[in-house]
């Protein structure tokens, strides 16, 4: 069976923004906006100030707004790395 949801943790130098199991990630990489999902290839990226929206497995959508930081993808795991996160 094919995995549609990751693990995606969003952390600032204080504390974990979120955790939780998703079905996509939308970030501002540092040549544009670009999407993740289940299974997406290993992937390390800067992340310009900007908006991260997250589609949930339910389809509930939550956004935050970014501060400078840094974004890995590996093994269906999404670590979002940020000077400062806020909920949109």
């Amino acid at each position: 069976m094919i995995e549609r949801s990751f693990s995606l943790n969003v952390i600032t130098p204080e504390k974990v923004v979120y955790s939780n199991e998703v079905a996509s990630v939308t970030a501002h990489g540092s040549d544009g906006y670009l999407g993740v999902l289940a299974q997406h290839a290993p992937l390390i990226t800067t992340l310009e100030p900007g908006l991260l929206s997250i589609t949930e497995p339910d389809e509930k959508k939550v956004t935050f707004s970014v501060n400078k930081g840094i974004m890995e993808v590996r093994k269906n795991k999404v670590v979002v790395l940020a000077d400062a996160v806020e909920k949109s």
